[in-house]
């Protein structure tokens, strides 16, 4: 990938209504968990527009190289919303499709994210996606991302989080980009900023929430916190 550029220009964006974004991954699989509520605006990624319709979405972004997109159900959404924002990029653009839309919720100074993705697919796109959310200015958005039947979300140092019983009672944290320091409450093994977190360590893996709802403190560093519904390890 070298170009960032487009081959479509993009359309007017003021329309758009960035309380609660919702991007809907282009990946092989249909999400398996979505949020509650209702999105304001649904920024659909490449054959995430098939996903979003399976959804009963309405889609107000439609953004990518569209190598996976079917243009007939393209078109019949440009023709349904004639107010589509639809942002084509260069195959040998320098960034991921799932980066470009990020950038672009970004832009929008949203109150909300939700990250809709079915995981599955090629592995290096599977972990490169996961671990931008860790980057510095998506880190700090309020973004949850739901991929596979996993809860993902990042913090960064000085954040708080809540990790609540209902997205998961099997927590994992990972550091990213070096080591980390963390205060954690409500589970049934608590970190300390005495005990580092390692970039790539094991200590942060199958732990789990010991109360309906726990907490996470980042003194230091960047953790992505990972929820699954599972089996307690007792």
């Amino acid at each position: 990938m070298r170009c960032a550029g487009t081959s479509e220009p993009s359309a007017v964006v003021e329309h758009l209504d960035a309380r609660r974004v919702w991007i809907v991954d282009g990946g092989p699989n249909a999400p398996r968990r979505v949020p509650p509520g209702e999105p304001t605006c649904v920024i659909a990624v490449d054959r995430g527009l098939a996903h979003a319709l399976r959804f009963g979405l309405r889609p107000h972004v439609v953004l990518g190289d569209f190598d996976s997109v079917d243009p007939g159900m393209l078109n019949r959404a440009r023709d349904e919303w004639p107010d589509l924002v639809v942002q084509r990029h260069h195959p040998d653009k320098a960034h991921s499709d799932l980066d470009l839309a990020l950038s672009f919720a970004w832009s929008l100074d949203p109150d909300g994210i939700a990250l809709l993705s079915g995981a599955g697919g090629r592995l290096d796109h599977m972990m490169i996606g996961m671990t931008m959310l860790a980057r510095p200015r998506y880190a700090a958005l309020p973004l949850t991302a739901y991929i596979g039947t996993s809860v993902v979300r990042a913090a960064t140092a000085g954040m708080t989080l809540p990790l609540p019983s209902e997205d998961g009672n099997l927590l994992s944290l990972l550091a990213v980009g070096g080591s980390a320091s963390v205060l954690t409450r409500g589970l049934r093994w608590n970190l300390t900023p005495s005990m580092p977190l390692r970039s790539a360590s094991s200590l942060g893996l199958s732990n789990e929430l010991a109360a309906p709802s726990a907490r996470l403190e980042v003194r230091a560093g960047t953790i992505l916190t990972i929820q699954t519904h599972g089996t307690p390890l007792r």
